[in-house]
């Protein structure tokens, strides 16, 4: 039989405060479908990262921030959708040259880069002004 997918989705106003209002409504998911909590730091880095992102670099917008949890067998995935925005592909982002000291490096990128080294993999999806980034997460 296959494994069932469940989705959960959700609107947040472009306001850093709504970070503890997301990462209720991703606790909330994570009981729901008897999630191991040992995942929930990384979920919590990864949306925290994306969602300051599009506050950040799109504060003159008024429109909601869509976030959407997706359970499929040992599955999880997290998409963040931006509407009416340009394009930013976090996933083109060149690697973050971590073995540089700190002086060395150039300020940016490194929220980017964590998401990439902690998760499973980034897709990214730009249509009629609509930005959505995903990452994945195999469940053990």
């Amino acid at each position: 039989m296959a494994d069932e997918t469940r989705l959960r989705e959700m609107s947040f106003a472009r306001r850093y405060q709504e970070l503890a209002s997301i990462f209720r409504f991703v606790d909330d998911f994570f009981d729901a479908e008897s999630i191991d909590r040992k995942h929930r730091a990384v979920i919590y880095l990864a949306v925290e990262e994306l969602f300051t992102n599009m506050v950040k670099y799109h504060s003159n917008n008024d429109q909601k921030i869509v976030v959407a949890l997706r359970h499929a067998g040992r599955e999880l995935s997290v998409s963040l959708t931006d509407f009416d925005v340009d394009r930013f592909d976090p996933t083109s982002r060149p690697d973050v040259d971590v073995s540089l000291p700190l002086d060395a490096r150039r300020p940016g990128g490194l929220g980017i880069h964590l998401i990439k080294v902690l998760t499973d993999r980034v897709e990214y999806e730009y249509v009629d002004r609509r930005s959505t980034t995903t990452f994945f997460k195999t469940l053990e």
